[in-house]
Formats: C-alpha cells, structure tokens, sequence
C-alpha cells in the first residue's frame, strides 16, 4: 500500500513540475508552437534532474593532448606525465570552481 502512494506522490510532484515548467514557457516565450515548446519544456526538465552531464577527459585522452606537443632534446629523456592526475586537473579546471 506505501509503494502506491509513493508512487503517486511521485506522480503529483512530476506533474506540477511540468505543469510550472510549461506555464513558465509561456511567460516567457509566449507564441511559440507546440513542438518547440516541448523541446524547450524537456531541457529544463532533464536540467532539474540533478545528473552530472559535464563532459569528463579521461586519462588516455589527456595524454594524447599532451603528449602531441611534447619535445626533448635529450637522448634519455626523463620526462614524465601521470595522465591521470592530469586528466583530473583539467577536469577541475573546466568546472569553474
């Protein structure tokens, strides 16, 4: 019986948040069409659900990054990059923190 109001609960919140994202829509873009509205209305949805979607670099790309723009003159170079590490930094860099 609690699993079904859970669920409903669920339901009631979804669907006020849908219907404020939609009369928001209309405020502030007012005439637009259908479609267009729809598409919008889903941005914002999937903005709001709390998912991490920033692209991240992983080690094996950063070490390709860097590693094309590498130059030693040494024979015996004792130049060396963790790319994880690297990966990592860039990744904190590009968050804006």
């Amino acid at each position: 019986m609690a699993y079904k109001r859970y669920n409903t609960k669920f339901r009631d919140l979804a669907q006020r948040r849908v219907v404020t994202v939609l009369e928001c829509i209309d405020i502030l873009l007012p005439g637009i069409d259908a479609r267009r509205k729809k598409r919008i209305a889903n941005k914002i949805l999937s903005i709001c659900d709390g998912e991490d979607r920033r692209l991240k670099i992983s080690p094996a790309e950063a070490q390709r990054l860097v590693m094309g723009h590498l130059q030693c003159l040494a024979r015996n170079c004792p130049l060396l990059i963790f790319a994880e590490p690297l990966s990592r930094e860039l990744n904190e860099f590009f968050e804006g923190e």
